[in-house]
């Protein structure tokens, strides 16, 4: 039935996209999807991916991998999702070629998973011209154990190392200094993990993409974690294939319709300026509200940070510098007085999509009102939404079919039932008895003349599509992965966990301890004693001793 309502809806619906795979025994094992509206937001939105596998989503313990990104409101977007037996290179091969299939062989321009070995042999296999990113998050939670305890509680090493690893205003050269300056202070030269991830530091350091175009738009996959979280509050870890295809549109109607109330709320409003900056109030009438306070952030900083320093000029472009009292450093805005095109040795534009305050306070300077068309870029704006869907092959898709025109006359119906019952409530009862009358008379009509129908019948009712008798597909084998049983954990572990565990008060004992007067060591005895006081007390009291 799973396979079934993905055929069904490739038939009805035009720009959606499915694939499967079955192994040897027929059984299901791979499976990738993506409707219209996802891949149009992909062609929106796709410039960075985040790719991380979840786990107990179905009672199959088949894995559940959504592709995510930012859309224009700073919010996660789904582009597509997929289900797979293994976690394995086969099998993140497959998925990606047929992702990138269904995006028209359109590539992000940065690619964002953990360290997992499978991925990393099967992303550049793929993927060609993205680059692959690690996630700076999982890197950094491992360095207390990897530089050791001494050192990551009683110094502050871990700390000035975040400042240095997160630093996006950093060029290579000044990253590798204040790296080799901070290993050599705390004579961290022998340490191999630091050493191997110094090796590997273009994949996950954020200076080595300061010139990929919005690189760091994402740094870590904590968007695809949050994503999965969002998703698995729909999902149920024992429920089917079917139900868990119906758990995920909810999940997808939920996450879709947040973005068009902030569609709304972006073009039936404007947000407070804060200075009378033109370019601030251009901004407000062209972002989204999201983006805008980021932008109008950059305004206020400019007018309380930035001051004139020296300048140069060539032949067509003049060099100015900008004192930044924020950050204590000079940058250099090289402008064209003719085009005013202008780039900033920041790379706010070129790491985020929108122009620096040191661009501002040099537009600003020169009468500028609205930001060139050339830095407005329209993944941000408000009208992006509005672009027309074409599919991969560059024909006009419409993605309202009969099933979507469905929905808007069942909403219409509530809608007048609702308004009936409220004009019923000033009626007398007869006319309310009318209603229920019509209204039973109408169910019945409609209602199937078979008293009972199977789960098969209840199931393509619910799902609106029939069995097919041409796809001999079985169900998948449960898959025995690393998240789909109780994780073990080493004795070192135990012990960890039990003395970062607060202590409490035991009534038995009297004690701050690690336990409570149900598990309390010294219960057994006490109460062995306290048993045989009473019983002596019972011997001595007895009726039949005084007489």
């Amino acid at each position: 039935m799973f396979i079934n309502q993905l055929q069904q809806l490739s038939e009805t619906r035009e720009g959606f996209y499915y694939a499967f795979d079955v192994d040897a025994d027929q059984c299901l094992c791979r499976v990738f999807w993506a409707d219209a509206e996802a891949r149009r937001n992909y062609s929106l939105y796709g410039e960075a991916v985040t790719f991380d596998p979840t786990y107990s989503t179905n009672r199959y313990n088949m894995i559940f991998s959504p592709f995510t990104g930012v859309d224009h409101h700073k919010k996660s977007v789904t582009f597509g999702a997929s289900l797979m037996s293994r976690e394995n290179d086969l099998n993140f091969n497959w998925i990606f070629e047929k992702f990138l299939d269904a995006m028209g062989g359109k590539e992000p321009h940065c690619f964002f998973t953990d360290q997992c070995p499978a991925m990393k042999i099967a992303v550049p296999a793929v993927f060609k011209t993205a680059a692959h990113r690690l996630c700076m998050w999982h890197i950094m939670q491992k360095v207390p154990e990897k530089v050791g305890p001494t050192v990551a509680k009683e110094t502050d090493f871990v700390s000035r190392l975040n400042s240095v690893v997160w630093d996006c205003d950093l060029e290579p050269s000044d990253f590798e200094e204040r790296w080799f300056g901070l290993i050599s202070e705390f004579q961290m030269e022998d340490n191999g993990w630091l050493s191997y991830m110094f090796s590997i530091r273009q994949r996950w350091i954020p200076a080595y993409y300061r010139d990929i175009p919005l690189g760091c738009l994402l740094r870590t996959t904590q968007r695809s974690e949050s994503e999965n979280s969002f998703f698995k509050r729909f999902e149920n870890p024992r429920g089917t294939l079917v139900e868990f295809w119906l758990r995920f549109q909810s999940a997808m109607d939920q996450q879709r319709y947040r973005q068009k109330s902030l569609d709304r709320d972006s073009d039936h409003s404007l947000p407070q300026t804060k200075t009378l900056l033109r370019l601030e109030i251009h901004a407000s009438t062209v972002y989204t509200h999201s983006l805008f306070y980021d932008f109008q952030q950059q305004c206020v900083d400019s007018l309380h940070s930035c001051s004139a320093g020296d300048s140069s000029r060539d032949a067509t472009t003049r060099f100015l510098d900008v004192e930044d009292s924020m950050f204590r450093k000079t940058y250099t805005v090289a402008l064209n007085p003719t085009t005013w095109d202008a780039s900033c040795s920041c790379k706010l534009f070129e790491r985020k999509g929108y122009i620096c305050k040191h661009i501002i306070w040099i537009l600003s300077g020169k009468g500028v009102k609205k930001i060139p068309d050339k830095y407005l870029l329209s993944r941000w704006t408000k009208n992006t939404k509005k672009m027309p869907l074409y599919d991969v092959n560059g024909q006009l898709m419409d993605d309202f079919t009969a099933s979507d025109v469905s929905k808007m006359h069942i909403s219409t119906a509530w809608s007048e039932f609702y308004s009936t019952l409220t004009l019923l409530k000033a009626q007398p009862a007869p006319k309310v008895t009318e209603l229920i009358h019509l209204l039973t008379t109408f169910r019945q009509q409609l209602q199937p003349v078979s008293e009972t129908m199977t789960k098969q019948q209840e199931l393509e009712m619910l799902l609106g599509c029939r069995s097919s008798t041409e796809l001999h597909i079985l169900p998948p084998v449960e898959s025995k992965n690393k998240g789909s049983g109780k994780r073990l954990t080493s004795k070192k572990q135990q012990c960890i966990a039990k003395v970062q565990k607060p202590k409490r008060f035991c009534n038995n004992c009297k004690q701050m301890a690690h336990h409570d007067k149900r598990n309390c060591p010294h219960s057994s005895s006490d109460h062995a004693s306290s048993h045989q006081s009473a019983d002596n007390a019972s011997e001595i009291s007895s009726p039949s001793d005084v007489l």
